[in-house]
């Protein structure tokens, strides 16, 4: 599936919005219970997330949209998450385990990419031993491992680690779609 990217204003707007609602404590939370209901709003709330870090790479490399499980030819990127259609909005799920949350194919290489929106060092670490381990979808060679976060706390050899607002660092505007404003809604009808 081709997902258009927005303006960088409107992705900044989202993760302005992240920090503000704290979602990272919804889905740190919501992973110590192991309820449908919890597993649902913590792949909800975390795939919004990747679905952001992929639609950033997408519009600083230039591109006008960003794939979902799919490739094409370099240079493309890949969010490994879905997006799915619940009524008439979009809810991201995120990427499956073992699989890279995205991949950032370019004419020299490829890019595998990991977004948290964990807090704690531990958590952070973890993810980074994780993201050493994943491979392309396509054999390449992988040039550049990154991890995404709201908050690093760490630094981890071979990895490169970028705070999200680097991503979109510029005067953030509300625009017609908002994935965040489509997870806390779906959080809130979940929950009461």
């Amino acid at each position: 599936m081709r997902i258009n990217s927005r303006s960088i204003e409107e992705i900044s707007w989202d993760f302005n919005r992240i920090r503000e609602l704290n979602l990272d404590s919804i889905a740190g939370k919501a992973s110590q219970y192991k309820t449908r209901l919890a597993e649902e709003l913590g792949s909800v709330v975390a795939g919004c997330f990747e679905l952001l870090v992929a639609e950033a790479f997408s519009v600083n490399l230039n591109l006008k949209y960003f794939l979902s499980c799919k490739i094409e030819s370099p240079l493309c990127v890949v969010w490994n998450g879905r997006l799915d259609l619940s009524g008439d909005k979009f809810v991201p799920r995120c990427a499956p385990r073992g699989k890279p949350d995205i991949e950032v194919y370019t004419l020299n290489g490829v890019w595998i990419i990991d977004a948290t929106l964990a807090g704690e060092k531990g958590v952070q670490l973890a993810e980074a031993r994780r993201l050493k381990c994943h491979n392309p979808t396509i054999a390449s060679n992988t040039n550049r491992r990154i991890l995404v976060m709201l908050s690093p706390r760490i630094r981890y050899e071979g990895i490169e680690i970028v705070e999200a607002k680097s991503l979109a660092p510029v005067q953030p505007r509300r625009g017609k779609i908002s994935y965040v404003e489509e997870v806390i809604q779906l959080v809130k009808e979940k929950c009461t």
